[in-house]
């Protein structure tokens, strides 16, 4: 059911950080240029998830640069999904919640676009793309590569999950449903992915809000064949908790068997286009195998606590 948007709408912008402050303030300035339509209110929540309240003062400092309010939240609770629902507690009374990565800087028009999408669809969750860079222009390759290659899709298509790293929510949509993030994944990564699979098996829609533009620099330190080849399984066995969390042990075998091994298998093919395409092609290939593995790992019980302190 589509929102009327007779009177101004209240926005939340949500930055979940820990221990980020060079990339925070990044993001805190690309803020500053962000154009908001005359309908849409808007404020910034940063939600800080070190217990040394790290964030506090550079947020701060913010507070009389923004033209609209800049909150400091601190969620002691260790953990992305403990400061991801935080965030939705802190934004009750809005009536969107926008949230972006802290490691990200974002276009002038991205609230506008994904607001534009919103009211056109009536969705409860308005996914936007990642335009990624490198620091040094002889990095790349990795960027067409599989370890880093991102899906598009046209603008206002469907989606069926997304992630918190370029996303619009409608809250009156997840306070009727009580939608929230997945503490089981504390430290594992995944509980954006499955927190919008909630949001679909409630009956919400997703859409895709194409000139809704967040950009990130890939930074040197992780473009390394093995930080790139760990992440892709961390991936996979990402996917394989959503489906073990929310369906019967015997389906979840069956998907993670039949959607593991049929990756790794197209890794495997795929590698012999590494000596035509060279480094990138190879990419391709180990990818698949990285990301395959995880799912198949994942179903019996491999953990890859990335996000661990």
């Amino acid at each position: 059911m589509q929102r009327s948007f007779v009177s101004r709408i209240k926005v939340a912008i949500a930055v979940c950080t820990y221990a980020r402050q060079e990339d925070l303030e990044r993001l805190l300035i690309s803020l500053q240029d962000l154009r908001a339509g005359p309908d849409l209110c808007p404020r910034v929540i940063v939600i800080d998830n070190d217990s040394r309240k790290s964030a506090e003062t550079l947020v701060q400092s913010f507070q009389a640069r923004l033209p609209w309010p800049v909150d400091y939240v601190h969620e002691p609770q260790a953990g992305i999904p403990f400061a991801r629902n935080r965030a939705i507690r802190a934004a009750a009374g809005d009536d969107y919640l926008a949230f972006v990565d802290d490691d990200e800087t974002v276009d002038p028009q991205w609230l506008n676009a994904l607001m534009a999408a919103a009211q056109k669809t009536g969705a409860a969750f308005v996914q936007g793309p990642l335009t990624m860079t490198v620091e040094d222009a002889r990095d790349s390759w990795w960027l067409a590569s599989g370890f880093f290659k991102q899906k598009s899709f046209s603008d206002l298509s469907p989606r069926s999950e997304s992630w918190t790293n370029n996303v619009l929510i409608d809250l009156a949509f997840v306070a009727r449903h009580n939608c929230r993030f997945d503490a089981t994944l504390r430290f594992d990564g995944g509980s954006d992915t499955l927190f919008f699979q909630d949001v679909v098996a409630a009956g919400g829609t997703g859409r895709f809000a194409a000139n809704a533009m967040v950009y990130e620099i890939q930074k040197k330190s992780r473009l390394t064949w093995k930080w790139a080849t760990l992440r892709q399984y961390r991936y996979g066995i990402t996917r394989a908790n959503t489906v073990l969390l929310r369906k019967p042990r015997s389906y979840a075998g069956l998907y993670c068997g039949v959607r593991g091994t049929a990756m790794v298998g197209l890794g495997i093919l795929k590698l012999p286009r590494g000596l035509v395409l060279g480094r990138a092609g190879l990419a391709d290939g180990v990818a698949l195998i990285a990301r395959g593995t995880g799912v198949l790992s994942g179903f019996f019980g491999a953990r890859r606590r990335e996000y661990a302190r």
